[in-house]
Formats: C-alpha cells, sequence, structure tokens
C-alpha cells in the first residue's frame, strides 16, 4: 500500500496538478472517488500545514479554500485533456481548425492554473503570515521533489 501510496504522489507530482487528485463522475461534478487518492490529498495537506507551521486555526480556514483552488485547477485541466482525447478518439479526421483549437487549450492550461493560484493566494494571504506564504510556495515544490526522489529510491531497490 505504501508503494502504491508513493507513486500516486509522485505522479500528482511530476504532472504538478494539485488538483490531480479529484476523480470525475458521469456528470462532470468533481467528485472524490478512491481512498487513496483521498489519503494523498490528506497527506499532501498534513505536510503543507507542518512544512509552513500553520496553527489549528489557520489549517481549518487554509485546507478548504486549498482543496477549492486544486479541484479548479483539476477542472481546467480535465477539460483540456477532454478536448484532447476527442480530437484523439475521432471517427472522422479532424480539422486543422479543430487541432489548432485543442492546441490553444491545452498550451493555455497553464495560464489558468496562474490564474486561480493567483486568486487564491490573495485569500491564503489573508490567513498566512507572509513568511507561511513563502514557506507554502517553497512547500508545494518541496512534496513534489521528495515524492520524486522516493520513487527514484525506491525504483532502485527493485
Amino acid at each position: 500500500m505504501t508503494r502504491f501510496l508513493i507513486k500516486a504522489f509522485i505522479i500528482i507530482s511530476v504532472l504538478s496538478q494539485p488538483g490531480i487528485l479529484m476523480a470525475e463522475s458521469p456528470d462532470n461534478t468533481p467528485k472524490q472517488e478512491n481512498k487513496w487518492m483521498i489519503e494523498v490529498r490528506n497527506f499532501k495537506h498534513s505536510f503543507l500545514i507542518k512544512e509552513t507551521g500553520m496553527n489549528e486555526e489557520q489549517s481549518a480556514q487554509f485546507i478548504p479554500l486549498y482543496s477549492e483552488m486544486e479541484d479548479k485547477i483539476y477542472q481546467a485541466n480535465r477539460e483540456a485533456r477532454d478536448l484532447e482525447q476527442n480530437i484523439t478518439r475521432s471517427q472522422n479526421e479532424p480539422l486543422e481548425d479543430e487541432y489548432y483549437h485543442v492546441a490553444t487549450a491545452l498550451s493555455q492550461v497553464k495560464n489558468k492554473e496562474a490564474e486561480i493560484e493567483n486568486f487564491y493566494f490573495e485569500k491564503f494571504s489573508g490567513i498566512l503570515t507572509k513568511k507561511q506564504m513563502f514557506l507554502l510556495k517553497r512547500a508545494e515544490n518541496r512534496f513534489a521533489i521528495e515524492m520524486l526522489n522516493h520513487n527514484k529510491r525506491s525504483r532502485s531497490s527493485k
């Protein structure tokens, strides 16, 4: 189970999409369907709280907002991936304009992510100290690096 969790962390971190932790229901509503996804998300949240030194009051305000941000980032990525899959799975040869539309959507995902993060950055600044804001960004990066390093170590031990 631990190996599985670590691999999940790595996949999430490598894709650098905090919202990857959400599964989607048939009606396109984000919904957590897998227990391990919940565990990964909780582990990441605990890691961020620890690394930033948030107190209970701060974490109680921060985590719902951070989860909301993750969900919105996930949704932005999901929409772009859906477009990509639609064009890839199309029975008919897509038109050049369709390829361009999808390529544009895929290239703009990072911009959408940045907009979402900037929006929530302002909200987080009302909860966290300036130092904690810095530590949050550093903790997000450290989380990704540690998960990658852990995966590398686990692969070399096989």
